[in-house]
């Protein structure tokens, strides 16, 4: 990066002027707070130091240092490869809000040039078809399965999500050809999933798989099946990188459906907004009155 390697090769300036680079370095996160006159109060040095400093560096002065600092500690590295990013112990706000940033943007960019237009075509004409559309995940993924199940009711699509595993079983027993179902998991490999889509693919339910790996057991069972991107070389952030991929192909989903019928689903979602502000929430109104009165 620029200004950070600038300020680490930094070796030619004052005492005073070093202690001021020392300690950017060590306290990264904190630097958008301080003015020049705070900073130097906290180098014991000074504000016309800082500012000398600065313009060392090719600087205007302190405060456009800090834009342009703070501006570019907001991406990572470009050089740095994602399969080199690690958590460290006891990791700065900086540090991690950089490496998040690269790890979810890597995980959209891989997982949208892995998608293939036709599929999606398809996959938009099964939901658009289906009368209901029903989730199958396990564990975390139930979450992001709940989040593009609400969605999907703002786009006038039925939609269902379970999380106990005796109403999954039943709710795969009772699925039909109008019924699409979009299974989640990370492995592809979930038994417990495995047997659901037996049931469902018994019940004739056109079946869309979301999975890391197109080998897998579950990918080679669905009608359908979407490469979701992870990062096995970076074990801690496996989960985030599914779950960021898993989310922006629902949302594609949704921005499919809920452009299909834009006029139809912007009406329904502005009568559900009249209707829940007179009768669904009223109450906290109601009880905000109360509080007034007492």
């Amino acid at each position: 990066m620029g200004i950070l390697k600038d300020l680490k090769l930094f070796k030619e300036g004052t005492s005073s002027e070093i202690l001021v680079r020392d300690y950017i370095l060590e306290n990264i996160e904190k630097i958008e707070e301080l003015s020049a006159r705070e900073l130097g109060k906290i180098t014991y040095t000074s504000a016309a130091t800082v500012t000398r400093f600065c313009n060392k560096l090719g600087y205007k002065g302190y405060l456009d240092f800090k834009m342009k600092f703070i501006s570019e500690l907001k991406v990572i590295d470009k050089e740095h490869k994602l399969g080199e990013i690690e958590i460290n112990e006891r990791e700065n706000v900086v540090t991690i809000m950089r490496k998040m940033t690269e790890i979810e943007k890597k995980a959209v960019e891989d997982t949208a040039n892995a998608l293939s237009f036709e599929k999606l075509k398809i996959i938009r004409k099964l939901i658009h078809e289906a009368e209901t559309v029903d989730f199958y995940a396990y564990d975390i993924n139930v979450y992001v399965a709940q989040y593009a199940s609400s969605q999907l009711l703002y786009a006038g699509k039925k939609s269902t999500v379970n999380t106990a595993t005796n109403m999954r079983a039943l709710n795969a027993l009772l699925s039909n050809k109008k019924n699409v179902a979009i299974v989640i998991s990370q492995t592809g490999e979930n038994s417990r999933l495995v047997e659901f889509v037996k049931i469902l693919k018994q019940r004739e339910t056109k079946v869309i798989v979301i999975t890391t790996s197109k080998k897998s057991t579950l990918a080679g069972m669905g009608d359908e099946y979407i490469y979701a991107a992870t990062t096995k070389s970076i074990e801690a952030f496996l989960t985030p990188t599914f779950i960021s991929s898993v989310k922006y192909i629902l949302d594609i989903i949704w921005g499919l459906e809920f452009s299909y019928d834009l006029g139809k689903n912007m009406s329904l979602n502005k009568l559900y907004e009249k209707k829940g502000e007179s009768h669904l929430w009223g109450l906290i109104k109601g009880i905000e009155e109360m509080k007034k009165n007492i």
